[in-house]
């Protein structure tokens, strides 16, 4: 049996915690293009287009075109005109802290530039042309600049400008289904992963990704970030963790920053920006100790 859970989404316009890690502009000859996996974009939980995306060193990319149409909807009008982007809308974003890094494509909103992230150019099957492709999860930061919340769960990504959402996309399995030893283990195997945000494979991976894609591999779906997946589930005493639960901490200064997942013994496996997927100590009294904020059961 499935249960859905309501989330609340906190629209937030703080940006300190972009950080794009800019992969080179990639144009993919005919005899070495990547594989396509189609994906889906919703909007307030509703699929508005199931587009083939390029999975490149870990990043999911989506074509620009049907990026645009679904921001469209959202009522975020904007221009492409490579390599400038240009978003347009009614919502005031908060650049104040955000970090401009390097990057092939410029992205201005109303006129004014906020940050420059590389595009993939490639083949859409559905036109046969070549097309800008753009990397979602660095999209998602620049939309949250702008208040706006959405959720990407390795399939689905979903864009919502209400203040609450159903979340239909995230049920979580039966508590039959799998076991927190299960989860454990495979979140082992992805131990010496190299660090990399935004990362959803073994090439690289940041610390929600890990945990989004762990649960993923026994069909339980989350939410793309911390701050997110702490919404859902019930939350724990830490005295009472068990194999398998979550436990979330304040690494820079953001109520949520950091996730991992509970293994035993007082240990968590969590994929740090310093040194990749790593079991560590939970009452690490010089860091992670501190650092502890809470701890939930994601449903399994």
């Amino acid at each position: 049996m499935k249960k859905k859970v309501l989330m609340s989404l906190r629209t937030s316009a703080v940006c300190a915690s972009i950080a794009v890690t800019v992969n080179p502009l990639t144009a993919f000859a005919s005899t070495n293009r990547p594989a396509l996996q189609q994906k889906s974009i919703a909007l307030n939980g509703k699929i508005v287009s199931k587009p083939s995306a390029v999975v490149h060193d870990g990043t999911t990319y989506m074509p620009i075109w049907y990026i645009m149409q679904a921001l469209d909807n959202a009522n975020i009008h904007s221009t492409w005109k490579s390599p400038v982007w240009n978003l347009s809308t009614s919502h005031t974003p908060n650049v104040s802290d955000l970090h401009v890094d390097n990057g092939s494509s410029s992205i201005y909103i109303n006129g004014t530039f906020v940050q420059r992230i590389n595009q993939i150019v490639n083949v859409d099957p559905s036109s046969g042309n070549q097309t800008t492709y753009m990397p979602i999860w660095y999209i998602m930061q620049i939309l949250n600049c702008l208040g706006i919340k959405s959720q990407w769960n390795g399939t689905t990504w979903n864009i919502s400008n209400d203040t609450q959402i159903l979340l239909t996309d995230y049920e979580v399995s039966s508590p039959s289904a799998v076991s927190g030893q299960q989860i454990v283990s495979y979140a082992k195997q992805f131990i010496g992963t190299p660090y990399q945000m935004g990362g959803e494979s073994s090439k690289g991976i940041d610390c929600s990704g890990l945990v989004q894609t762990v649960f993923a591999h026994f069909g339980i779906s989350l939410p793309r970030t911390a701050a997110d997946q702490a919404q859902i589930g019930q939350t724990i005493a830490k005295s009472n963790l068990q194999p398998g639960d979550l436990v979330f901490f304040n690494t820079d200064g953001q109520e949520i920053s950091h996730v991992g997942i509970y293994v035993g013994n007082s240990q968590f496996i969590s994929a740090t920006s310093s040194q990749g997927v790593q079991i560590r100590d939970l009452n690490d009294p010089y860091y992670w100790g501190p650092l502890y904020v809470k701890s939930t059961n994601p449903g399994i």
